[in-house]
């Protein structure tokens, strides 16, 4: 039989004591090994698991919070873009400063207004300054052929007369005509007349008439009567400002009558007006490198109307046109047009269109660059009308605010009734997107008035520059360096920032685009003070546009460094409340 120990119960009670002891000195070993009290779910369920959530929680925000400072570093480089930038603008417009002030009065061609025995000189024996209608009219009617308008006539009611009839060979002009006279010339160079009847106030039946740098004001009866009347022959026509009610502008008619328009050509009109207009075998020639600019409203007034007759307007001509009112066409084309040149149209009415073509034959050159802004038919022509659209001509369509730029990839011409606008543009002809272009509008709106008479800055002053094109060049290079792991803020690149572990507090950081192309910038190809000035403007524009992006960028930056702070308390909370969880006394 096998010996037995046999315990009393004072000896139980010890062993179990002595048992109890051993496990406190290990859980206190381990205690003070770890430094914990809860070092698994058997030791405490409840405090484990709160515990390792809270620390999980605090281990995803301070993955968090290294994405929260990458956000910042990418928003610290955008601003150092924005503040060098700025400085490369603030040297770019030092650099036109200089020409500005280059070209100072003591410098300019800008004569002032001599006297009329200056004049006299000038039109020679053959000659007449004129400064009454009375002398006007002698002058022509005894065949002078150089007739020069010195200050403002004013010719009254032409009905009993018919207006003026210009005689072969005959120059009809204003005193810039032999000079620059600044602003103040065509105010001294005006005809005023105005007509019941459907007279005209100037008619050109004879060759080799030419009529220039003068400002009209005429009211006429109806659009059968105009300013400029040319039957049969050519005429030249230039630098003219031309104030109409109730009247065309500029009429071409019959065989052989040719208006060759060219220099700068400003018609303001109202009520029912139309700015030129070719009748019957009659043509409207815009030269190249003319600036026309026509803003008429009332009903159904019409910029360019041909009626039988033709419009060419060459490659390099700048043609910027408002029509507002109802029943207006834009340019309104009954007889045949060619368009080359870089054209504007807006018009206000639903039952308007830019081009028009009403038994005609549209053709859009490769070299034409046209922007329309019309509430009806960008283009538009009727079923005995075809149009041809080649390759190379680039369209925009503005419409809602928002502006599809085009570029016809494949030459369309269609006969028959067709109506192209933004909608349906694309899905007629062939075309991929164009880069945005500098509208007819936007080059004739940063001119100066009277662009005919502004002085061309000196050749010396052209070595500014190419000092402003390298720094232009290197504005653009700077803002293309501006990224920070692969995201640049300054050319609309954007960023997500996560504030929390499930994502759905967040901020989405919108870059902005400040490359020169968007703020207006370009290359400088000065020519007179106008362009010079215009520079300034654009270099001013565009520092105010950086300050804006760099509060913007700022903002951004305020609320995440504000958001970095919180979550940086946040997991110091969170990691605290787990210790006291798990960490031993």
């Amino acid at each position: 039989m096998v010996n037995q120990v046999s315990l009393n119960a004072s000896m139980r009670t010890n062993l179990l004591s002595l048992q109890q002891i051993s496990k406190l000195q290990d859980k206190t070993q381990l205690r003070l090994a770890t430094g914990l009290k809860v070092n698994s779910a058997i030791d405490n369920p409840s405090s484990y698991y709160t515990a390792t959530s809270l620390s999980n929680r605090a281990n995803d925000l301070s993955l968090l919070l290294d994405a929260m400072g990458q956000g910042v570093q990418t928003i610290q480089a955008a601003n150092e873009g924005l503040e060098t930038a700025e400085e490369l603008l603030s040297q770019m417009k030092a650099v036109v400063e200089q020409v500005a002030l280059s070209e100072t009065e003591e410098n300019t061609v800008v004569e002032p207004i001599a006297d009329k025995s200056y004049f006299i000189d000038k039109v020679g024996e053959n000659g007449a300054v004129v400064s009454t209608a009375e002398e006007l009219r002698n002058a022509i009617n005894s065949g002078k052929e150089t007739i020069c308008v010195y200050g403002n006539i004013d010719l009254g009611d032409i009905s009993a007369t018919g207006g003026l009839q210009l005689q072969e060979n005959q120059k009809l002009v204003g005193v810039n005509y032999f000079g620059n006279y600044g602003d103040k010339g065509m105010a001294l160079s005006n005809i005023t007349a105005t007509t019941s009847n459907t007279d005209n106030l100037i008619n050109i039946t004879e060759q080799g008439c030419l009529v220039s740098d003068l400002s009209f004001d005429f009211n006429g009866s109806d659009i059968n009567s105009c300013v400029i009347f040319i039957d049969s022959v050519s005429a030249d026509i230039s630098n003219l400002n031309l104030t109409i009610e109730n009247a065309v502008g500029i009429v071409s008619v019959n065989t052989g009558g040719i208006a060759n328009v060219g220099g700068k050509i400003k018609i303001e009109g109202s009520n029912t007006c139309v700015g030129m207009a070719s009748g019957v075998y009659g043509k409207i020639n815009i030269l190249t490198q003319s600036q026309v600019d026509i803003n008429i409203s009332g009903n159904d007034s019409v910029g360019f109307w041909g009626y039988g007759g033709d419009l060419d307007i060459a490659a390099g001509a700048e043609i910027n046109m408002k029509i507002f009112g109802k029943g207006c066409s834009g340019i309104g084309i009954v007889g045949n047009m060619q368009l080359s040149g870089n054209i504007a149209i807006k018009t206000d009415n639903v039952s308007s269109a830019g081009i028009y073509g009403v038994t005609a034959n549209i053709t859009i050159t490769q070299e034409a660059q046209i922007f329309l802004d019309c509430l009806g038919s960008g283009i538009l022509q009727d079923t005995s009308s075809s149009s041809e659209i080649l390759q190379g001509a680039k369209i925009a369509f503005k419409k809602d605010g928002q502006t599809k730029w085009y570029e016809v990839d494949e030459k369309y011409d269609t006969t028959g009734e067709m109506k192209l606008n933004a909608d349906n543009f694309s899905t007629t002809l062939k075309t991929s997107a164009a880069s945005a272009w500098q509208t007819a509008q936007e080059i004739i709106e940063n001119q100066e008035d009277d662009v005919s008479y502004t002085k061309n800055i000196s050749q010396e002053s052209l070595i500014y520059q190419k000092q402003f094109n390298e720094a232009l060049s290197q504005y653009d290079a700077l803002i293309n360096d501006s990224s920070y792991k692969g995201v640049n803020l300054l050319k609309e690149g954007s960023l997500k920032i996560n504030f929390n572990e499930d994502k759905s507090s967040n901020l989405l950081i919108s870059g902005v685009n400040v490359t020169s192309e968007n703020l207006g910038l370009k290359a400088a190809e000065w020519k007179t003070q106008g362009d010079v000035q215009t520079t300034l403007d654009k270099i001013q524009e565009a520092k105010e546009k950086l300050r804006t992006a760099a509060s913007e960028l700022g903002n951004y930056y305020s609320i995440i460094t504000t958001r970095e702070d919180f979550t940086t308390r946040l997991i110091n909370v969170l990691e605290e409340g787990a210790d006291k969880l798990t960490l031993a006394d």
